[in-house]
């Protein structure tokens, strides 16, 4: 009887030991599975960057000072369609310039992504330009377009109406410019309200403004008040701020040249813009 005992004691001892090491190998192999490696780190990093704006453009150089024929020809469509767009210097990063190819297999610059999706180089733009409709048309990106044709439309209805409504409709159509600011707004987490566009300012305020952007390699978005007189003049109302450029970040009005001057004066605006 205490043979038997022994060994059914021996037999539980080794079962426990054989349990314990098998969760020690799966608790070890979860460690293993759940660390982040380099490259997964890159492809995250890489994932935030072409999904930072709607339109994103890998070049080298940046749009005021491209650094070679391709990005500089990829910019000309860009701004000839009149779309606004982010950007990034690869020149300024080579882990990002490196590891953009291989994370898109494209061997080469400028990139163009749309909504996150890779279009392609400068040969695949030219073919699209050459389509009807060009660019727009031919990616959807009409509700990026710095004239706002549909804005411009949406008004004019928005009189007709009136004309045989009751006095609360205009206050539905303050409401509904509200919400179309607010939209503009934060339609980056960087936001610019300037004359012109960034490849081609039409004012120097404007000028100096996208300067200091390009300088700290920020990613950001700029809407032509020049275009849509709406929002140039209800954006003075919803901000309390009467001159352009406007600066937003996160959706909050940051102010005009002078108070990025002196943020930058400050060392406060490299932080800003990175988040």
């Amino acid at each position: 009887g205490e043979d038997v005992a022994s060994v059914t004691q021996y037999y539980s001892k080794l079962v426990n030991h054989a349990a314990s090491s098998n969760n020690e190998n799966q608790s070890t192999s979860h460690q293993a599975e759940t660390k982040t490696t380099p490259q997964q780190t890159l492809d995250k990093r890489l994932q935030s960057l072409v999904t930072s704006s709607p339109i994103m453009l890998f070049q080298k150089g940046t749009p005021n000072a491209p650094r070679c024929g391709f990005s500089r020809q990829a910019i000309e469509m860009l701004t000839s369609s009149k779309v606004s767009f982010g950007y990034f210097d690869i020149l300024e990063d080579d882990e990002v310039r490196q590891g953009l190819k291989a994370y898109s297999d494209w061997p080469t610059y400028p990139q163009l992504y749309v909504r996150g999706e890779l279009v392609g180089g400068l040969d695949i733009m030219k073919e699209m330009m050459e389509e009807e409709g060009g660019l727009v048309e031919q990616l959807e990106l009409e509700e990026f377009v710095t004239r706002d044709d549909d804005g411009a439309t949406a008004a004019i209805d928005a009189t007709a109406a009136k004309e045989e409504e009751p006095p609360m409709e205009e206050k539905k159509e303050e409401k509904s410019l509200d919400d179309k600011l607010k939209q503009l707004i934060n339609r980056h987490r960087v936001m610019l309200f300037m004359k012109g566009i960034p490849s081609s300012p039409r004012c120097g305020f404007s000028r100096q403004i996208v300067e200091i952007l390009d300088s700290f390699d920020a990613s950001y978005d700029a809407f032509d008040i020049l275009e849509d007189d709406e929002v140039r003049q209800g954006l003075k109302v919803y901000s309390d701020w009467p001159t352009f450029p406007q600066l937003y970040v996160e959706g909050d009005l940051i102010g005009g040249l002078d108070i990025v001057n002196e943020m930058v004066e400050g060392g406060d605006m490299e932080e800003l813009l990175k988040g």
